[in-house]
């Protein structure tokens, strides 16, 4: 029997954030990143437990025109994943609620794929592995200073080689 409740609040929640709420909550929980700030198309999602904040995942266009083998009008980049430190257990979780439930909500162009990069030399992506990503490539990376960056240093956060994942989508039929 169930117990009348004056009030319904779901224990999880994943919803739209607001990308400056996105970046104080990288800041806050100390994403080696920190803040995203793209010249392009950009989404926030944060994952509630008890209306808490305890993950947060940054949808953004790719940097390039092409990834893999596809155009930046068919991908979706997830640009920042987080959690509260509290909350670690979160990361992957988040991580599949993006996948499956955010990035197919991307607003600019229909995707047909998905994609991260992590960093070599903070973590193996085994997160990405472990949800059934592919790996594409070891050793991507870039020095910056291309058309809306600046060189990068042997102390920025951003510098050294990255692992690119893919989560490749079917189309659905019609």
């Amino acid at each position: 029997m169930n117990q009348p409740r004056l009030l319904e609040v779901p224990i999880l929640g994943l919803m739209p954030y607001d990308l400056g709420k996105a970046n104080e909550l990288l800041v806050a929980w100390g994403h080696r990143l920190g803040e995203i700030h793209r010249p392009f198309g950009m989404q926030a999602f944060v994952l509630e437990h008890q209306t808490e904040p305890i993950s947060v995942a940054v949808s953004a266009s790719i940097v390039s025109a092409t990834v893999a083998e596809y155009r930046r009008g068919e991908v979706v980049e997830c640009a920042r994943l987080c959690s509260a430190p509290d909350a670690t257990w979160a990361t992957r979780v988040m991580l599949r609620l993006w996948r499956e439930a955010c990035a197919p909500l991307w607003p600019y162009w229909p995707v047909k794929a998905a994609i991260s990069y992590s960093q070599n030399a903070w973590h193996d992506g085994g997160i990405y592995r472990h949800d059934g990503w592919e790996r594409i490539k070891e050793d991507c990376g870039s020095s910056g200073g291309g058309a809306w960056s600046r060189k990068r240093y042997a102390t920025d956060a951003v510098y050294g080689k990255k692992t690119l994942w893919i989560w490749r989508y079917r189309c659905k039929e019609h």
